[in-house]
């Protein structure tokens, strides 16, 4: 599988890099078409400023745009973030990450279909349907661009885990309670990589993120960008590249896949040096059985702490907790010892960064 990698120390050279890689892969006929309605689907975990590196930067998203306007196409941008899908919801995190001058920069619209729908998928190892967006079942096409973090339970989170942002509000929290050992979270994103086509996926490694990600990591200058037909062999190149090592990414384990055939393109990731600080994950391993995984959950893996001076109690984690393991108090959530299963969805959710891990 080809994997197009290059150097980019700005976003206002991005847009050069991301037409040398369209071009490196086929070129741009090859993935967008006259009179199609494609869906890019950046990641948007969160409302916060584009310096924070917790969603892709809304200047790299316009760059692909303005390379993908070349085409007579209709392009709507979209993600499910933490928390509730509301139109109000969406309002606050579009604004908030910046996302609001794509619309003024470009001809494409934000999305604000709040809907749902399910996606068959016969073939899956785990689920054989996912809770999805309505507008990603409704384009003719998907552009993933991921941005590269770490992940307090995954260790990174790319281009696979970012169509996790297309499962549908609450949905994501309740999936985290159905998968609680890591290798079973990480074959249902595989499942799910199967189950919704991407035909092409850019990853913002401009600002990445190192530490406590996806949202409580410290932003850090990786300056790449990378871009594949293949999520998992995106993924694992941007591993190689910020020293994050792929045995330690679910995904990439649970993946039957020769990462020795990656034909690596423009450069390789031997060329950058970067080694970034990644967190040791969180889930229960595979071999605990499930009857004692909340019990070594409780005794090995980090539980979120709460920061009483940040937290303004507006209870998204509570909302987004999948095991009820939250309890309102007047100065904030309560977490169960027992009954958390260490998903970090609560970590996600909170807009003020008042629940960490380590």
């Amino acid at each position: 599988m080809e994997v197009f990698l290059d150097r980019c120390d700005d976003y206002e050279d991005s847009k050069d890099v991301i037409e040398d890689a369209f071009d490196a892969l086929g070129g741009l006929d090859k993935f967008v078409s006259d009179g199609e309605t494609l869906l890019i689907k950046p990641n948007l975990l969160k409302g916060t400023a584009p310096e924070n590196a917790v969603a892709t930067h809304p200047d790299f998203i316009i760059s692909v745009i303005e390379v993908i306007e070349k085409r007579d196409v209709e392009i709507i941008v979209g993600d499910s973030p933490a928390g509730r899908m509301t139109e109000n919801n969406l309002e606050k995190h579009y604004r908030a990450s910046g996302w609001k001058r794509i619309e003024e920069q470009t001809s494409a619209s934000l999305n604000f279909d709040v809907g749902c729908t399910k996606k068959a998928f016969k073939d899956g190892e785990t689920k054989m349907n996912f809770d999805i967006l309505k507008i990603a079942d409704e384009v003719d096409g998907i552009i993933n661009l991921p941005k590269l973090k770490t992940h307090s339970l995954t260790v990174f989170t790319g281009a696979v885990k970012n169509k996790y942002g297309l499962v549908h509000g609450l949905n994501k929290a309740a999936y985290h309670g159905q998968f609680k050992k890591l290798n079973q979270f990480g074959r249902m994103l595989l499942d799910l990589n199967d189950a919704i086509d991407t035909r092409l996926s850019i990853m913002d490694g401009i600002l990445g993120m190192e530490g406590s990600g996806p949202s409580g990591g410290d932003p850090v200058e990786l300056n790449c960008i990378i871009s594949s037909e293949d999520p998992i062999s995106l993924d694992h190149t941007a591993c190689k590249v910020s020293g994050v090592p792929p045995q330690k990414v679910p995904t990439l384990m649970e993946a039957e896949m020769d990462f020795e055939e990656i034909k690596y393109l423009n450069r390789s990731p031997n060329s950058f040096d970067k080694d970034i600080e990644y967190p040791s994950g969180g889930a229960t391993p595979w071999m605990i059985p499930d009857i004692l995984s909340g019990f070594f959950a409780n005794i090995y893996l980090d539980r979120p702490e709460l920061d009483k001076d940040k937290c303004i109690t507006c209870w998204e984690c509570y909302d987004a907790c999948p095991e009820d393991a939250i309890k309102k108090k007047g100065y904030g959530p309560k977490i169960s010892w027992w009954k958390c299963i260490r998903c970090y969805c609560c970590t996600e959710a909170c807009p003020e960064e008042a629940l960490k891990v380590g």
